[in-house]
C-alpha cells in the first residue's frame, strides 16, 4: 500500500504540472519559426498585376508625310525631338545656320525677323509642315517667308533635304503614340526679360483615338535696340489611327506682336506689327509610308489676319521698311493628294498640290523616286508648279563604298513657265562633296555652284533694298563633323565664296565643340546626361543692294555656349549668346544685343 501511494502521488503531481504548462502556453503568444528564405514558398501570381506593362500601350501613329531622305556625308542634318531640343536653337534660322552653304539674317532678339540665304539667294528656302507648304501670306516681307514664324516648339523631327541650288526643310509635327499620359512644361528665362512657357499633353485611347493640346507663351520687352515682342501659340490634334488607316484634325494658331524697332541715327526704323495666324489640316491616310502602298488625303487652310499699327512709309516719320495703309486678312487653302509604294530601300510616289490664292486655282502635280542603304542613295524628284511658274526637277546621290569614305552630289534645275518680259532665266545648280572618316570624325570638303539669278532684297527692313541680278557664282567649303574621342564631337564648318558680294562674305564660319555623355561608368543606369557646347561664329563683310549702290555689314566674331544637364527625365538648361558683348550688326544699321542668357528646365511625365 505504501509504495502504491507514493507511484499515485506522482502521478497526480505530473498531471498537475502538465496542466500548469499547457495553461501558460494558452496565455503567452505562439512563439513562430522563420524557414529560411530559400525554403519560402513563392506566393501564387495575382490575376491582374498592375505593374506589367500592357501589351497595348504604342498604337498605330496618324499619318505622316513620306520623307525625302537625306544625302550628307558623315552626321546627317537631321534631328528628332530630343536632339532639336538639345541644339539650344530658338528659332528654324537657327539650325539652318549650321548647314554649309546658308549665310542667316536678322535684325535683333527674338522677335526680330529672321531669313536665310543659299548660296546668296534668299529665295531658296523651301518649307514643308506635315507634308503642307509652308507659304509666304505676309505683304510686309516681300514674298519671303519669316522663319520666326515657324512655331519650333510643336515639332517632333526637323529634316534638311540639300539639294543643288535650295534647301527643303521637312518640319514633323509631334504626336504621342502611349495609351499612358504624356506631359512636359517647360519653363525658361533670361536677359532682356525673356521668358517661354510651354506645357504638352498628350494621350492616345485603347480605341486609337488620341488627342493632344500644347501651349507656349514668349515674351521679350522692348530694350534700348528695340524689336520687343510677345506671341501665344496654341496647338489642337484630335482623330482615331488603327494599324492601317488614320484620320486626324490638327490646328496650331499664333497670337503674336512686335514693338518698333528703331537705328541711330539713319531715320529708319522697323515699324511694330501684330497679327493672329491660324494653319490646320484634316488628313486621311490608308497604309503606312514606311511598308507597302499607302495613300494620303489632306485638306489645309492657312489664314493671316494682321492688325498693325498703320504706317506710310515716309522718312520723316522714321519708317522705310515696307508698310501699309490698311488691315489685311489673307487666307490660301491647300489640298494634297499623294499615293505611294515603301519595299526594303525602294520607295516612289506621286504627289498633286492644289492651291487657291485670289481666286484662282493652281495645282503642282510631281514625283519622286529613292533607292536608300548604307552603301548607296539617290533620289529623283520632280514637280510642275503652276502657283510659283516654274518646274524643277532635282537628282541626289551618295555613294560609300567602304564605311570610311564616302562621295555626294546633287543637281537641280529650275525653269520659268512665264512667257514674255515676266519670264525668269532658267536656273541650273549643283553640289558635290567628299568625305573621309579619320577614326572618328568625318573630314568634309564640298563645293558649289549657281547659275545665273535673281536675287530678291530684304525689303522687310528697308525699302530701299533693291533685287539683283547675278550671274555664276560658286564658292567651297571644308568640315570637321562627328565624335573625336569617345563622347567629344565637334561640328566645324568654314565656307570660302568666291567673292563677297549681295547677300554673302568671303568668309563664313561656324565652329562647335561639344562634350555629350552619360556618364555611363558613374550612371549605369542612363539616368543622367551632361551636354556643354561651345561656339564661334565668324561672318566678314556682307553687302546690301540699294538703287544707288550697296550698304554693307563689317565682319564680325560671336562666341556663344550651352549647357545641359539632365537627371531622369528633367532637363536643366542654361546658353548665353554673345557672350564677349560684341558690338555688331547683320543688317545694316540694325544692332544685335549685347550678351545675352538663357535659362531654364524641360521637364517631361509618364504617368
Amino acid at each position: 500500500m505504501a509504495r502504491g501511494g507514493v507511484w499515485w502521488g506522482r502521478v497526480r503531481l505530473g498531471l498537475l504540472a502538465g496542466a500548469f504548462f499547457m495553461g501558460m502556453t494558452a496565455v503567452l503568444p505562439a512563439q513562430v519559426v522563420q524557414p529560411p528564405p530559400s525554403e519560402v514558398p513563392i506566393p501564387p501570381r495575382p490575376k491582374t498585376d498592375s505593374t506589367a506593362p500592357k501589351p497595348d500601350t504604342i498604337k498605330a501613329r496618324f499619318g505622316r508625310a513620306s520623307g525625302a531622305g537625306t544625302s550628307d556625308v558623315g552626321p546627317q542634318y537631321s534631328w528628332n525631338r530630343d536632339e532639336l531640343f538639345a541644339t539650344g536653337a530658338l528659332s528654324l534660322a537657327d539650325l539652318l545656320e549650321r548647314i554649309p552653304g546658308v549665310t542667316s539674317f536678322r535684325s535683333g532678339w527674338m522677335a526680330s525677323p529672321k531669313f536665310a540665304a543659299v548660296n546668296g539667294d534668299l529665295g531658296r528656302i523651301r518649307v514643308y509642315y506635315d507634308g503642307i507648304s509652308v507659304d509666304n501670306l505676309d505683304a510686309r516681307t516681300g514674298g519671303l517667308l519669316d522663319l520666326n514664324t515657324i512655331q519650333l516648339w510643336t515639332l517632333e523631327s526637323v529634316s534638311v533635304e540639300r539639294l543643288g541650288g535650295e534647301l527643303r526643310v521637312n518640319l514633323m509635327s509631334w504626336q504621342p503614340d502611349r495609351t499612358t499620359p504624356y506631359t512636359r512644361t517647360d519653363v525658361y528665362t533670361g536677359n532682356e526679360d525673356t521668358n517661354f512657357y510651354r506645357g504638352y499633353y498628350g494621350k492616345r485611347y485603347g480605341n486609337g483615338a488620341g488627342l493632344q493640346v500644347a501651349g507656349q507663351q514668349f515674351n521679350t520687352v522692348s530694350n534700348r535696340l528695340g524689336g520687343g515682342g510677345d506671341a501665344l501659340s496654341l496647338l489642337l490634334r484630335t482623330g482615331v489611327a488603327k494599324k492601317l488607316w488614320s484620320v486626324d484634325v490638327f490646328a496650331n494658331r499664333v497670337i503674336s506682336s512686335r514693338s518698333v524697332q528703331p537705328t541711330f541715327g539713319t531715320g529708319l526704323a522697323l515699324p511694330d506689327y501684330s497679327s493672329t495666324s491660324t494653319f490646320a489640316y484634316f488628313r486621311a491616310a490608308v497604309g503606312r509610308v514606311d511598308d507597302g502602298p499607302w495613300l494620303q488625303a489632306m485638306a489645309s487652310s492657312s489664314k493671316l489676319e494682321e492688325d498693325s499699327k498703320h504706317s506710310t512709309g515716309n522718312t520723316s516719320a522714321g519708317f522705310r521698311a515696307i508698310s501699309d495703309t490698311t488691315d489685311t486678312t489673307t487666307s490660301r487653302p491647300q489640298y494634297l493628294l499623294s499615293a505611294g509604294f515603301t519595299r526594303g530601300p525602294l520607295r516612289a510616289s506621286v504627289s498633286d498640290r492644289i492651291r487657291s490664292a485670289s481666286g484662282v486655282t493652281s495645282q503642282a502635280p510631281g514625283g519622286r523616286f529613292i533607292f536608300d542603304t548604307p552603301y548607296a542613295f539617290l533620289s529623283v524628284f520632280g514637280e510642275k508648279d503652276d502657283f510659283f511658274k516654274e518646274s524643277r526637277i532635282d537628282a541626289t546621290a551618295r555613294l560609300a563604298p567602304v564605311p570610311f569614305v564616302a562621295v555626294a552630289g546633287s543637281v537641280s534645275r529650275v525653269s520659268s513657265t512665264l512667257t514674255g518680259a515676266g519670264k525668269l532665266p532658267d536656273f541650273t545648280a549643283g553640289r558635290l562633296e567628299v568625305g573621309l572618316r579619320l577614326i572618328g570624325p568625318w573630314l568634309i570638303g564640298g563645293y558649289v555652284r549657281g547659275d545665273t539669278a535673281v536675287l530678291p532684297p530684304l525689303r522687310v527692313f528697308d525699302s530701299a533694298y533693291v533685287s539683283r541680278i547675278v550671274g555664276r557664282r560658286s564658292g567651297a567649303y571644308v568640315g570637321l563633323r562627328g565624335k573625336i574621342y569617345k563622347d567629344l564631337g565637334s561640328d566645324i564648318v568654314a565656307t570660302r565664296w568666291d567673292s563677297a558680294d549681295a547677300y554673302r562674305p568671303r568668309y563664313q564660319t561656324r565652329s562647335e565643340l561639344n562634350l555629350d555623355t552619360k556618364w555611363l561608368s558613374r550612371f549605369p543606369s542612363g539616368n543622367f546626361g551632361l551636354r556643354v557646347v561651345a561656339v564661334h561664329e565668324y561672318r566678314g563683310d556682307v553687302s546690301f543692294p540699294v538703287t544707288d549702290g550697296v550698304r554693307t555689314t563689317a565682319f564680325n566674331n560671336v562666341f556663344s555656349g550651352l549647357i545641359e544637364i539632365r537627371m531622369l527625365h528633367g532637363v536643366v538648361s542654361y546658353q548665353v549668346r554673345n557672350m564677349a558683348g560684341e558690338t555688331y550688326q547683320v543688317i545694316p544699321d540694325f544692332y544685335m544685343p549685347r550678351a545675352v542668357s538663357i535659362y531654364g528646365m524641360r521637364w517631361e511625365f509618364w504617368n
